[in-house]
């Protein structure tokens, strides 16, 4: 018999039979309704193979009560039988009803069974004869299994002569009172697992390897006792769950420990920091574009999906090409989207169909929507020419435009004193930082504590002198930051509560949420004003803020700009510049 698969549906209970993917709680039509152990008939506890969790042989192990004397505390190894019971039956072969319970057991001579006998033997004196019936008459008191054995620490007494009683001795009535020792010591670690229902792990070498680097990673990244634990189980729920001890562990697995509610991040990060961690799972930007090219014809999918692999993996041979983000290839796809979906309609099966004039037709007039489906457009065959899918690039020679800028307009002035003045840890230095110095978003995620230093903000491009109104936010901010997280190792000057126990920067929406406006609107409010304040000097816009000319000349056409108010663009300056104090 070999160990069965787990459930494909719960992942928690083995499939109810060979062959079969489920369990009798998630297989449909059963109603959770299993048939009985085909060993001992039970109608309760059913685990695989239709035996219950007492008869199968890859069953958790779980201490049950002795089949004779009903002591708790027996296995299945044990045949459900204590120790005591073993030498009863070999001492007593002769199988009768005991005259004490009724029960068809193995007796003695005096036609009792083990529990009863020992029920009269402690209610007898030595000088009396033992009466079975009677002593069990209101009840038996029940034993542990196996507590006498040497593999719990029982030495029996050696016999001899008794010894007077010494006369107690009278103590101090502040002496130390006796403490009641748990009779099973708990195991912080091990019982907490196993109360997933997985058993304990294949590998012991491995599971206590793996629990050393948890240990490690905990202690070498400042995380808190609680994060330590709850790792350290998830860690023996996960080789429990694994059929096998090999390594390294698939990234998949460990995502499963997200339907118990146990930490898979923390995890990964463990494994990922010793070498044993492989990622098999499928990245979400291929999952999301699978599902938006889905509905498109065969041919036209499988050109799609190259132009895909090009930017996403790169490319090292000619013609070379680096991987693109995320963000640039979701927005390509969905510049290029409604043109797709609208040749497929007009029955164009492949990208070789289309021709020049179907681009010059589907491509708007003018504006900003014709420069977005044009360069959507073009990335798309030219990869495709370049690789040979295609053998003309419809889009050669097609003027698609610019895009078209918008004139940058100040931000409200209230808004910017509530956040300067904000109460919220994070909100007011974030706003110091872009309002007053104009840092960009990603330059924030990156800033590291080392970075702030002699009253400087010392960037890869540029050094700042810190204003005194930031020098006190970002004060309280490291103040806030100590208290929160004192033990943290991350040497990123702005972190939460998911960086906190890594060495990674905070995520993009984190800067959004905590400044409760755009950090690109809150930048290009402080280039505007610095641009009126300055005069539209370029040299000084490139410097302070780390943009290009083309920028800089950008937002110098705010400049007695008709659609901008002088005497509001005064009062904006005038607030901003200065600050709340």
């Amino acid at each position: 018999m070999s160990p069965p698969r787990l459930c494909e549906r719960c992942g928690l209970k083995p499939q109810a039979y060979h062959g079969r993917r489920w369990c009798y709680d998630c297989k449909p039509g059963t109603n959770g309704r299993p048939r009985p152990c085909r060993r001992c008939g039970s109608t309760s506890d059913y685990w695989s193979e239709r035996l219950c969790r007492r008869c199968h042989q890859y069953a958790p192990q779980r201490p049950e009560s002795c089949r004779d004397c009903l002591a708790w505390g027996v296995r299945r190894t044990d045949k459900w039988l204590c120790g005591g019971c073993q030498s009863w039956r070999y001492l007593h072969p002769d199988i009768a009803t005991c005259i004490g319970c009724g029960q068809h057991l193995t007796v003695n001579n005096h036609r009792a069974c083990r529990l009863c006998w020992r029920q009269a033997r402690r209610l007898s004196r030595r000088d009396e004869p033992v009466d079975v019936i009677a002593a069990n008459r209101h009840g038996q008191q029940l034993m542990l299994a196996n507590m006498t054995s040497s593999k719990n620490g029982y030495r029996p007494r050696t016999s001899r002569a008794r010894e007077p009683t010494p006369q107690p001795q009278r103590r101090d009535s502040t002496a130390t009172r006796c403490v009641q020792l748990d009779l099973f010591a708990f195991r912080p670690i091990h019982d907490p697992a196993l109360r997933y229902g997985f058993g304990d792990p294949p590998d012991a070498g491995l599971a206590e390897l793996l629990d050393r680097h948890a240990r490690e990673h905990a202690t070498s990244h400042g995380w808190p006792n609680r994060q330590t634990t709850q790792a350290r189980i998830a860690l023996r729920v996960l080789l429990a769950m694994r059929e096998s001890g090999q390594t390294p562990i698939l990234a998949s697995d460990v995502a499963g420990l997200c339907a118990l509610e146990l930490p898979a991040r923390s995890i990964m990060a463990i494994l990922d920091a010793n070498g044993l961690l492989t990622e098999d799972r499928t990245p979400s930007v291929q999952t999301w574009f699978d599902q938006q090219i889905r509905q498109l014809p065969t041919p036209m999918n499988s050109e799609l999906q190259a132009w895909f692999a090009v930017l996403h993996r790169g490319s090292s041979t000619p013609p070379r090409s680096r991987p693109r983000s995320e963000t640039t290839i979701r927005t390509r796809m969905n510049w290029a989207l409604p043109t797709l979906r609208a040749w497929a309609d007009a029955g164009h099966a492949s990208l070789r169909e289309i021709s020049r004039d179907d681009v010059l037709t589907a491509l708007p007039a003018s504006g900003n929507p014709r420069a977005t489906t044009g360069r959507a457009l073009r990335s798309i065959f030219a990869t495709l020419k370049q690789r040979k899918i295609i053998f003309v690039d419809p889009t050669t020679r097609i003027d698609i435009g610019s895009f078209i800028r918008r004139i940058p307009i100040p931000a409200d002035t209230r808004q910017l004193r509530a956040a300067f003045t904000s109460t919220h840890p994070p909100r007011a230095p974030l706003t110091a930082l872009i309002g007053i110095h104009g840092l960009r978003a990603a330059e924030i995620r990156q800033l590291q504590l080392v970075d702030v230093h002699d009253g400087r903000l010392h960037l890869p491009n540029r050094t700042i002198p810190l204003a005194a109104t930031v020098k006190t936010r970002l004060a309280t901010y490291l103040d806030y930051r100590a208290s929160r997280w004192p033990n943290t190792v991350n040497p990123h000057f702005f972190i939460n509560q998911i960086t906190a126990g890594t060495t990674g920067p905070v995520g993009p929406h984190w800067v959004w949420v905590n400044l409760a406006m755009s950090p690109q609107a809150l930048r290009q409010d402080r280039i505007v004003d610095e641009t009126q304040a300055s005069g539209g000097d370029l040299r000084r816009i490139c410097d302070f803020f780390g943009v290009t000319i083309a920028t800089a000349e950008h937002y110098a056409t705010t400049l007695n700009h008709p659609d901008l108010n002088d005497t509001d663009l005064a009062a904006a300056a005038s607030s901003r510049t200065q600050g709340p104090h």
